[in-house]
């Protein structure tokens, strides 16, 4: 990241936007039982804006608040400029008065990582996401807080609708969320980049912009510099952004209602052996209606649970699934992502297995997936 000035706006005075964090309703609902709350501060605007919103002018904040601790998670994949993220949060914590945690972490494992399970950018953000719960549980932190906003998550929905996700993926992120047994608020899902900066100048805080926000080699950055910026110049609609996000957050809350019953209909299906750990599930559930409408989201939870890990296989992985299990034959074997290989048995099961490494024969897998 390179230091960017700040400016200054009269058009709206801080006071107004820390009342309208404040007075979201959602807001006391989202925070529920938080007493005390970690913020992921990366150094960047919108996490710096998200900071000065919780801690800015105390005097406006409810009864009810929160006491704040920041958090920074230090990936060192990014070397002297990593090290400069790092210092300014600890000068912005100190100049609101908040307590500051650090975690760095090791750059040539997250690279480990990313060659092992797929792509740097998940590794870093599965990472980073153990770290913060880590962060958490030593500062006794009921929750953390992310500074996604609204533009992200309009950027998110086009990402994967271009990539053909499903439900799941086109619901993006939600404003509460479990993930690997930390719990996850977003209170700027309704915000937009232009307020955060905003927040940012007004405040006349200093921040850091990641160069790579800039590279057009990201789909992300294409979407949001090239894309998006389209949508809004040709739309009839309000702000293209801001439709999109509603759209995610919509199909998000469909999610979780179908999540509820796809997660019923594993468990009730669901068998498991150990030494080595194997997971199957029934293929004539897969492939036989009613149900096999569903076989999409119950490869997908099978594949989650065994690795145990938020971020499974990419859509993509998860149709050449669904098309082994509806053409192969008894005892044919598939390897798909992370190391994953499925095995239909005689009797029936699709079992999926990770194997510890990459280079196992054949014959060796079979001899694992018949184990009792």
């Amino acid at each position: 990241m390179t230091p960017r000035p700040s400016k200054t706006s009269p058009s709206v005075s801080i006071e107004t936007f820390i009342r309208q964090f404040w007075g979201q309703p959602e807001l006391p609902q989202w925070l529920d039982g938080v007493t005390r709350l970690g913020v992921g501060v990366s150094g960047g605007g919108d996490s710096v804006a998200l900071l000065y919103l919780l801690t800015g002018m105390p005097e406006l904040r409810p009864a009810w608040a929160p006491e704040i601790v920041a958090f920074h998670v230090n990936h060192g994949l990014r070397g002297a400029q990593a090290d400069a993220d790092e210092t300014l949060v600890f000068q912005l914590a100190r100049v609101q008065k908040v307590p500051v945690h650090v975690r760095r972490l090791d750059p040539e494992r997250i690279r480990a990582h990313a060659r092992r399970n797929g792509s740097l950018e998940d590794a870093a953000r599965e990472t980073r996401l153990i770290a913060l719960r880590g962060l958490a549980d030593r500062s006794h932190c009921q929750a953390v807080a992310l500074a996604h906003h609204q533009d992200d998550l309009a950027e998110t929905f086009l990402m994967r609708l271009l990539r053909g996700s499903g439900l799941r993926g086109l619901g993006g992120f939600a404003p509460e969320a479990q993930v690997l047994g930390l719990r996850l608020v977003r209170p700027l899902i309704h915000w937009s980049r232009a307020d955060l900066q905003q927040v940012a100048r007004l405040a006349g805080l200093e921040w850091a912009e990641d160069v790579m926000n800039a590279d057009p080699a990201f789909l992300r950055c294409r979407v949001r510099h090239e894309i998006l910026p389209c949508l809004e110049r040709h739309t009839d609609h309000p702000p293209a952004a801001r439709m999109l996000a509603q759209t995610a957050r919509r199909l998000e809350r469909e999610n979780r209602a179908l999540s509820a019953y796809i997660e019923q209909l594993y468990q009730t299906h669901r068998v498991e052996r150990t030494d080595p750990r194997r997971v199957g599930l029934p293929v004539g559930l897969l492939v036989q209606e009613p149900e096999a409408i569903f076989a999409p989201y119950l490869l997908r939870l099978l594949l989650a649970r065994l690795i145990e890990t938020p971020f499974p296989p990419e859509e993509q992985r998860i149709l050449e699934l669904e098309n082994f299990v509806q053409t192969a034959r008894s005892g044919s074997l598939m390897q798909t992502a992370r190391n994953i290989v499925v095995w239909i048995s005689p009797e029936g099961i699709l079992w999926a297995w990770q194997k510890p490494q990459r280079k196992i024969s054949r014959d060796e897998q079979l001899r694992v997936f018949r184990k009792p």
